[in-house]
This record gives structure tokens, sequence and C-alpha cells, in this order.
């Protein structure tokens, strides 16, 4: 089958679905029904006020944050199940989104499409030469963040940030790595200059890979606006 699919439908992107607390499992199950995998709930509040809020379909402030990657060819089917089934048409129930990415780890692209990881470097490195920038995030079993931004600054980064996560739905990921997955979760978030991105990337992977204590997935997207940095 993946020998019939166009360079667009293998193209690995993230998936972000924003619903109210506690329906985040309800989002993940849809999920898992279309034979996606990888997902990471992080818990969110709303800022704004009521009205903006509901005029967005966000509603409640306390949100569950839900993370996940696919390829493209699931994903048309997988949104409209989450449309349906979470009721996101409807104002206050939640929004969903997809980003590309520009870059991925080698076992991570394998679990993802179940084809050889090089084929999948060479889709989502093509990325439009006017972005400077890329977004990397490393998410590792809790407790090992000053690997990774240790080995990212001897690389070229300046600095990161972390955000608090938990795996969800992670039995067909340990069955496909044949290693034990722990549930709380780290994502390090490292904006970096385009140029800096592969280096960073592989001395991240080098300290904080799947066969590393830290038993890292690292990914990259492309940043196209940006301030506060040089």
């Amino acid at each position: 089958m993946s020998e019939q699919l166009s360079p667009q439908d293998k193209m690995i992107k993230m998936i972000v679905t924003i619903v109210d607390r506690g329906k985040g499992q309800r989002v993940v199950d849809i999920c898992l029904k279309h034979h996606i995998h990888v997902h990471f709930i992080c818990l969110g509040m709303g800022t704004a006020n009521s009205e903006v809020l509901d005029y967005l379909g966000l509603g409640e402030t306390d949100k569950d944050v839900i993370i996940s990657m696919a390829p493209q060819f699931k994903i048309p089917q997988m949104f409209e199940a989450i449309n349906t089934e979470m009721q996101l048409k409807k104002p206050g129930k939640g929004i969903i989104f997809t980003v590309p990415l520009s870059g991925i780890s080698g076992p991570f692209a394998r679990l993802l499409t179940e084809e050889e990881h090089e084929r999948i470097e060479k889709e989502v490195s093509k990325m439009e030469e006017s972005v400077k920038h890329d977004l990397i995030l490393t998410v590792i079993n809790h407790g090992h963040k000053e690997e990774v931004m240790d080995a990212a600054r001897e690389a070229g980064a300046t600095g990161g940030t972390v955000v608090h996560a938990r795996n969800v739905g992670q039995e067909e990921v340990e069955r496909f790595l044949g290693i034990c997955i722990q549930p709380e979760k780290d994502i390090i978030g490292i904006i970096v200059k385009r140029e800096d991105k592969p280096a960073i990337m592989k001395a991240i992977s080098q300290v904080a890979g799947l066969n590393t204590a830290c038993k890292g997935l690292i990914f990259a997207l492309p940043v196209d606006s940006l301030a506060g940095i040089d």
C-alpha cells in the first residue's frame, strides 16, 4: 500500500486537539480506532474572556490538549470522526488542527509509517526556503530534561521550554518498539535556526533517543513568524 501513496500522503503531521477537561481520552480512543497510536495529553487553560472563548469554540477554560502524530493519508477520516463524535462544529466543544513536520527521528518515523525512515526524512525536509527557524520538540520520560538541554546547548541551542504531559494509548507503541513506555512525560520545546537543526537534533538523539533512559521521540516543526530571538 505504501508504494501507491503520493509524497503528500506520506507527509507526517502533528495533530493538536483541544477539548474540555476530561474528554481527552475520548479523542484518543477515536484516534486508536483509526490506527493512530502516538498521543500525549497536556492540561491546558484558556486565558481569554468567556465571550472570546465561546467564539473560538473553546467554552470552559480547563482543557485537555491532545498531541498526536500521523501521516497525512490517515488524517481525513480521523478528522471527520472526531468532528462528529466530539461535536466540534458546535460552539464551545473544541478545536482540532494539524501542523506539518520539518524533521523527525528515525525510529519515530518507522513507528508512524511502518516503512523505511529514509524516504520519510526526504519528504518532511522539503519545506519552503523562506523558513528560517524550526521548533524542535523532544518527548522524554519525566525527570530527564537536563540531559536534553545540556546536549542541545552544546550543539548550539540557547534555551528551551518544558511542558509536562501524559502518554496515553501506548500499548501499540510498546509492541512496535519492544520497550516499556513510561506514562509521565516532559515535552521540551527549543526554537533553533534552520541551519542548526540537524546538529541539535542529532545531539539530542544521541543522549536522549529511544535506546537511552530518556526514551525520547524527537521531531521538528517549521516556524514561519518569530520575535524575541535573533
